[in-house]
């Protein structure tokens, strides 16, 4: 009998084609089809001879779905072909030799293409809170009293958000504002509904947790008017709902930085 040897390859992918995906949906369909095309194939990442009914065969996506985004994934650069009358498909280099660049994201759900495009649409939200949290991290180092070499990078760091004007002034102390559904349906380029569904993907998956935040007021006898300020009233109390905070997995952030 034969041994089979089963590899496990940690799958990455450029932290620039990630950030592209920001607001493109279309982008962010063909980048996952890219993924599960790439874990389908194995190591190699190479179909034979590929045609429609092949791919649909590996994948279960659809022929029509497949027939409108190669063209989509040949533009973008994320698959090539090769061979006689280009035969043979293959899914191109997404990582990048430099660790640092890319992003690990071997806990996508590999189960289906739609899986595959939920996980993704998930992590462009955990990358934004991750973005919070270094600047965050930043602001307490640079204002912490405690001068080192810590100190003189975060210091340095602050002076560059200051002038791509993420900050007023090296003097800013951080604020949590929270987020929004509505800022990660515009990073997301969806609505605000799918933006709550990608928020649920996410923290079903345990990658992150939220917290709610509101403020409530006994207003007797307000029966469900609307109120200046206020989000929403029942027949007693007032309410002003704020966005959001969310805590990333502590393992993620050694994903989302992939070092």
């Amino acid at each position: 009998m034969g041994i089979i040897l089963i590899y496990s390859v940690t799958m990455k992918i450029k932290r620039k084609i990630m950030n592209e995906c920001k607001g493109q949906p279309q982008l962010q369909k063909a980048v996952a089809l890219a993924l599960y095309l790439k874990q389908r194939l194995g190591r190699s990442s190479m179909m034979k001879n590929y045609t429609i009914n092949k791919l649909h065969e590996l994948t279960g996506v659809s022929s029509t779905t497949l027939k409108k985004y190669l063209p989509i994934l040949k533009r973008n650069k994320l698959i090539q072909f090769n061979g006689k009358n280009d035969q043979n498909l293959i899914v191109s280099k997404i990582a990048s030799h430099t660790n640092n660049r890319n992003i690990c994201v071997d806990r996508f759900c590999f189960d289906s293409f739609k899986d595959v495009y939920s996980s993704l649409r998930a992590f462009l939200v955990l990358i934004i809170q991750s973005h919070k949290d270094f600047v965050k991290r930043t602001i307490q180092i640079a204002t912490n009293p405690k001068r080192g070499q810590k100190f003189k990078e975060a210091r340095k760091l602050v002076k560059r958000l200051v002038k791509q004007g993420i900050l007023s002034s090296i003097y800013d102390s951080y604020k949590e504002y929270g987020l929004s559904y509505k800022r990660i349906a515009k990073e997301t380029g969806n609505c605000v509904r799918t933006a709550q569904r990608i928020v649920k993907y996410a923290i079903s998956n345990k990658w992150i947790t939220k917290q709610k935040h509101q403020e409530q007021v006994f207003a007797k006898n307000v029966c469900f008017y609307n109120v200046d300020t206020y989000t929403f009233s029942t027949k007693n109390n007032i309410y002003r709902i704020f966005a959001n905070t969310y805590e990333l997995n502590k393992d993620l952030h050694n994903d989302i930085m992939c070092k």
